[in-house]
């Protein structure tokens, strides 16, 4: 839930998923995420979530399972990852640039038994599923040999809901390598501690590139911006120069990057997009660099608590 005076996301009994719906629904038609040219809106994310939840039920999936989730565009893993959450499932997002072979091993270690892909990473993750337990597949576009995420919003009405999780036991995420589950209590807290680090409003845009942070951190990052009325923009590619267009694309007002990326963006030689940026750091920032773009840029710099 929200702090009315702070923004800050508080702990409580809730799931991550119902903490995240309701913040959804009392926004309207602005925009959630973007990503690779897509837009989502929030109104029509708060229906999404639970329609696809009760498709997914209706197509066998039920409380405890765990989801593959193997998706590289920001706005198709909001999406999954709630889905699967709110059909009483836990998702497991998988790196999106990993081997089949390496996928295969993932899904098995995490006791996958579905996979939710897309078009970009279906090659290696139907072949990885081939190889595990996974006995299903849905997809984000047309997908051969998997079942159109579309489909789940058109089935499953009436389907009845999966019995509430245990806030405090029950999973809200399985990370692979090393394998860990992380509750919705620990979700949760996450959200407070990154609230605490930054304070997003409605008219803030939060620029990121999940290769520049860990999974959960990624995940937790859209989630804030879910929750704290800001829009989420997704970098695809990993380079500086993409980041720094991303900035200027989205009038971005916040950006989280890896230390190395910080040291490409402040010596960058480039045309500087705009000045105001809070750049956030997910490990120790150089000194040196957090000095150069405050003063070439105009930038603030802290660290990602």
């Amino acid at each position: 839930m929200l702090d009315g005076e702070t923004g800050a996301v508080g702990v409580t009994e809730a799931t991550v998923t119902q903490t995240v719906l309701a913040a959804m629904q009392a926004d309207g038609g602005r925009t959630a995420v973007v990503d690779r040219g897509r837009e989502l809106r929030r109104a029509w994310f708060a229906e999404a979530v639970p329609a696809a939840a009760r498709g997914l039920r209706w197509h066998g999936v039920r409380a405890g399972d765990v989801g593959a989730i193997h998706l590289a565009d920001a706005c198709d893993l909001a999406l999954a990852v709630h889905a699967v959450g709110a059909a009483g499932a836990v998702p497991a997002p998988l790196p999106p640039g990993a081997s089949a072979e390496d996928l295969a091993v993932m899904m098995t270690e995490v006791g996958a038994r579905f996979l939710l892909t897309d078009r970009e990473t279906a090659v290696r993750s139907l072949a990885a599923a081939d190889a595990s337990y996974v006995r299903q597949a849905f997809a984000f576009g047309d997908v051969p040999g998997a079942t159109p995420f579309g489909r789940l919003l058109e089935t499953g009405a009436g389907f009845g809901e999966p019995p509430p999780p245990d806030p405090l036991r029950d999973a809200a995420l399985r990370l692979a390598r090393p394998r860990e589950d992380v509750t919705h209590a620990d979700r949760l807290a996450d959200l407070y501690r990154l609230g605490g680090a930054v304070t997003l409003g409605e008219d803030d845009v939060l620029v990121c590139c999940g290769s520049d942070v860990p999974v959960r951190t990624w995940i937790g990052l859209i989630d804030l911006c879910l929750v704290q009325g800001a829009a989420f923009a997704g970098v695809p590619e990993p380079g500086a120069r993409d980041l720094l267009e991303a900035i200027l694309k989205y009038d971005a007002t916040a950006v989280v990057v890896s230390p190395a990326k910080l040291r490409a963006l402040a010596f960058d030689h480039g045309a500087v997009p705009m000045p105001g940026v809070r750049v956030l750091v997910t490990g120790t920032p150089s000194t040196e660099a957090a000095h150069a773009c405050r003063a070439r840029h105009g930038w603030t710099v802290s660290p990602l608590a």
